[in-house]
């Protein structure tokens, strides 16, 4: 072999062994962050750079988040299930909050739970936090954690629906005091014995036990907030409005309601049951997700609709106003979710039990483009509203503006929409996640949540290439090992000024760290 193609080899192995880098998300160039030591969600001590696996993806949540943060921890799980047992092995997932105040350790383990996921959740006390932020660049604002928490009306949710034709129907949140009964006596395991009168729903019976009319009949009692007691119900099971009065319970009429426990406070609302000999159960409501809009909503509206359970993926809606689907999957009954960021509506990754606190939903069959689903009344913006340039969320005094790009508050006047002089911003409903390599540098950030889980993997496959890991390990060629370490040194000595002249107009070609943020979060450069 002469020295010409002695060369073509060194340069053919050397490409191999160091292939290009050709990213989907946006390219960083920093350096590598701080070491940091927080809690997960078992209270165990979760230390970066102890951390064996090579390469961490890193995102930034929390569990009051309504929106971005659950279909953002859906889309991290379809990456971790896309990649397989030996590229995991050099790869971890990581989650750190923003709201340590809420977000204990506990917090964080039911929110894995309810997500069924099992990489570590991060949180510790603030400065430790901060710390962490600081390090990535994030400028965390717990004013506007708390105003996007705090905004979330759930009479101010909509829940849209299109038939097969095209015909569509809008609206608000609701939730009756049957609604409710239905909810707590499917979490409750109870059987409930009812039957429709001219009044609406009649019930006659808990597990099995009737009434035994004109001795007693099972009897609804509302909550009292001002006189601290509980009243007997005016009006019927299904004209009860459960936003207005949120404690529901069942009785003999014949028990004497004056000895009887006030409702627990916990949760947005509750039902409890009295039985003749004296016991009672009690099943709380924690917070309006997609299925309680879903049900509630459909059963006001008197729209008839089939909702079915699913042991592992939970709840799904199979019929609507008495179209059903296919069972030949040639169409089924799609969720919707309203993205604020891209004012569009976006097929959810989730079900609805697993979208927390919903601000618009809408169930479409899946034949049908999304962009024909009309907006939510709500977001339409006015010439007088945000300065021209957002649209008002929330009422009272938790309304704000959700601001263009490009716009921002002018300082703490939350009702104004000014343009962002600064490098320094917050849009209000977004995120960011992070793709760190083996020396723990930030190589790749994704913004927001309207991103494909195939081209995420991808980037993890190839930082994963990039540094010979995973799948894509060389040394797990025999063939190939040995030739690379016959000619390592001469691939080295011919390739580096070419890898190096490469590496600088690759980086200088690299634009500037991408500005993103989430319900809280506004990025720095660093």
């Amino acid at each position: 072999m002469n020295i010409k193609q002695a060369l073509v080899v060194y340069a053919v192995i050397a490409l191999m062994a160091f292939p290009a880098s050709a990213y989907n998300g946006s390219r960083l160039s920093r350096e590598p962050v701080d070491d940091f030591t927080l809690i997960d969600q078992h209270g165990e001590n979760y230390s970066l750079y102890n951390d064996s696996n090579e390469v961490v993806v890193i995102s930034f949540i929390f569990t009051r988040c309504p929106d971005v943060c659950p279909v953002l921890t859906q889309l991290i799980k379809g990456v971790e299930s896309s990649l397989t047992e030996t590229e995991l092995e050099d790869v971890t997932f990581i989650s750190v909050t923003v709201d340590p105040k809420h977000d204990s350790s506990e917090a964080l383990k039911k929110y894995t739970e309810l997500h069924g996921v099992e990489w570590p959740h991060l949180t510790s006390d603030e400065p430790s936090l901060r710390h962490v932020w600081d390090t990535f660049g994030l400028v965390v604002e717990e004013t506007v954690i708390d105003a996007h928490v705090m905004d979330y009306q759930p009479r101010e949710a909509s829940l849209t629906t299109i038939d097969t034709q095209g015909n569509s129907t809008v609206m608000m949140a609701e939730l009756s005091g049957w609604a409710l009964t239905e909810l707590m006596a499917e979490q409750g395991q109870w059987e409930v014995n009812a039957s429709m009168s001219q009044y609406g729903h009649y019930v006659s019976g808990f597990n099995g036990i009737e009434g035994t009319y004109p001795d007693w009949v099972w009897e609804l009692n509302l909550w009292n907030e001002s006189n601290a007691s509980w009243d007997m119900s005016e009006v019927g099971v299904d004209s009860v409005d459960v936003f207005e009065n949120p404690h529901l319970m069942w009785m003999p009429s014949s028990m004497n309601r004056t000895n009887l426990s006030a409702p627990s406070q916990e949760g947005m609302a509750s039902m409890t049951v009295n039985w003749p000999n004296g016991s009672s159960d009690t099943q709380t409501l924690s917070e309006m997700n997609g299925y309680t809009l879903t049900l509630g909503a459909l059963n006001g509206a008197e729209i008839n609709s089939t909702i079915e359970e699913d042991p592992s993926f939970g709840h799904y809606l199979t019929t609507l106003n008495n179209e059903t689907a296919p069972s030949n999957y040639t169409w089924w009954w799609n969720l919707y979710a309203w993205n604020n960021t891209n004012m569009s509506w976006d097929s959810t990754n989730v079900g609805m039990d697993g979208i927390s606190e919903p601000e618009h939903l809408a169930w479409a069959p899946s034949t049908i483009n999304a962009s024909s689903i009309p907006w939510p009344v709500s977001t339409n913006a006015s010439d007088e509203a945000c300065n021209g340039h957002g649209w008002v969320m929330g009422s009272g005094n938790s309304a704000h503006c959700m601001c263009d790009e490009g716009y921002g508050w002018d300082g703490n006047e939350q009702m104004t929409c000014v343009p962002e002089l600064t490098e320094e911003y917050t849009v209000g409903h977004s995120t960011i996640t992070y793709i760190l390599n083996p020396n723990r540098q930030p190589e790749v950030a994704w913004p927001g949540d309207n991103w494909r889980v195939e081209d995420f993997t991808s980037d993890v496959r190839e930082m994963l290439d990039k540094h010979r890991l995973g799948d894509n390990d060389p040394m797990d060629t025999p063939a190939l090992s040995v030739v690379l370490t016959s000619t390592a040194i001469g691939a080295a000595i011919i390739m580096r000024p070419q890898r190096d002249e490469a590496k600088g107009e690759k980086e200088s070609s690299t634009p500037d760290d991408t500005k993103q943020s989430s319900h809280s979060l506004v990025l720095r450069r660093i």
